[in-house]
C-alpha cells in the first residue's frame, strides 16, 4: 500500500483563519500529501522463505479505497474523501542459495474525488538486496531496499504517483513452518529522506506485519493477517510539526493457491484504527512465476 509525505500547514495561523472553508480545503490537500501511499506492501506467505535458486517474476495488482480521514486522536476529520488508488507492481527477484536481489517497478492510478485530482503513470522504483542468516529451524532474511524518486510528482497536488524523495528501508523477514501451520512476519523501518521541492522531511516509519497460515491441502492455504505502522513527526524546513505522527492498524486475511507453474495469493486488509491517516480497504492479487 502507498503513503506519501509532503508539506504541512504552519501552526501560527489564527483561529479565525483556520475556520475559513477555503483554508480547510487547503489543509485537507496538504494533509493528504503527507499520508498518501508509497511502497509498503503487506507481508505474504513465503515472503521470507528460502527458495530454489533461480529468477522469479512477481506481480502485485492492488486497489485501495478510502472515504475517511482521521485526526491525531483517531477521530473522523473528513468523510466522503473519495480516494481510490490502483497499482500494478512488477517485481523481478533472483535467489541463490542464500543471496537475494530484487527490483520493483510500480505503475499506478490515483484519484481523489473530493479534490477533483488524479495522477497516473510509473511510480518510484525500488531496488533491494538481502542474505539469509545461517539458521536451519527458521528462515530469517535481512534485506535493504532503496526507493528512488522516479515517479511523476507535482507539489501543488495531493494525488501523486511519485514521492519526489529517496527512502532507505531495512527489512527483516521471517518464515517458520510447523506442521500444517506457518508463520510469516516482517519488521520494517523506513528512513524517509527530505523532499527538496517542499522542504519536508517526512517522519520515519516502523512496521510490524504478521501472517498466520494453515494448509487446507498441500497447495491451498489461508490465514489471518495483521499490520501495524507508526511514524515520527515530520519536519518542515527543519522545524518539527507537532502532532503530525501517523499510526495505522490493519487486519485481514490471505488466501494462497499453488499451481504447477504459478502461485497466487489474494490479500484483504481493513484499517481498523488510524491516526492522521486515511481509513479504508486494501485488496491485492499477487502472482509468482519461476523461470
Amino acid at each position: 500500500m502507498y503513503k506519501r509525505n509532503p508539506q504541512y500547514i504552519q501552526e501560527t495561523y489564527n483561529i479565525k483563519f483556520l475556520s475559513h472553508p477555503l483554508f480547510r480545503s487547503s489543509f485537507v490537500l496538504v494533509f493528504l500529501l503527507a499520508i498518501l501511499p508509497h511502497i509498503a506492501f503487506a507481508v505474504n506467505f513465503y515472503d521470507g522463505a528460502r527458495a530454489k535458486q533461480g529468477t522469479y517474476f512477481l506481480t502485485y495488482s492492488s486497489f485501495y479505497i478510502a472515504d475517511e480521514l482521521t485526526d491525531k486522536n483517531g477521530s473522523l476529520s473528513k468523510k466522503d474523501l473519495g480516494l481510490s488508488s490502483a497499482q500494478e507492481l512488477l517485481r523481478l527477484c533472483y535467489y541463490s542459495p542464500d543471496f537475494v536481489a530484487t527490483a520493483l517497478i510500480p505503475f499506478g492510478y490515483m484519484d481523489i474525488n473530493s479534490l477533483n485530482q488524479n495522477s497516473s503513470g510509473p511510480g518510484d522504483i525500488n531496488l533491494g538486496i538481502g542474505y539469509f542468516l545461517p539458521f536451519k529451524q527458521v528462515d530469517i532474511l535481512p534485506m535493504i531496499f532503496v526507493e528512488f524518486p522516479t515517479g511523476e510528482y507535482n507539489a501543488s497536488k495531493a494525488a501523486n504517483i511519485g514521492s519526489n524523495q529517496y527512502d532507505i528501508k531495512p527489512v527483516i523477514f521471517l518464515h517458520k513452518t510447523f506442521g500444517d501451520f506457518s508463520l510469516d512476519a516482517a519488521a520494517k523501518y523506513f528512513f524517509r529522506l527530505k523532499n527538496e521541492t517542499t522542504g519536508v522531511l517526512p517522519g520515519d516509519e516502523f512496521y510490524l506485519q504478521c501472517l498466520l497460515g494453515y494448509n487446507l491441502t498441500d497447495k491451498f492455504k489461508l490465514g489471518p493477517s495483521i499490520n501495524w505502522m507508526i511514524s515520527k513527526n515530520k519536519e518542515q524546513n527543519g522545524v518539527a510539526v507537532s502532532n503530525s505522527a501517523r499510526e495505522t492498524l490493519s487486519v485481514g486475511a490471505d488466501i494462497y493457491y499453488r499451481f504447477s507453474w504459478l502461485s497466487v495469493t489474494f490479500t484483504y486488509l481493513y484499517d481498523v484504527h488510524t491516526e492522521n491517516s486515511t481509513k479504508g480497504h486494501f485488496f491485492q492479487l499477487k502472482t509468482v512465476y519461476r523461470f
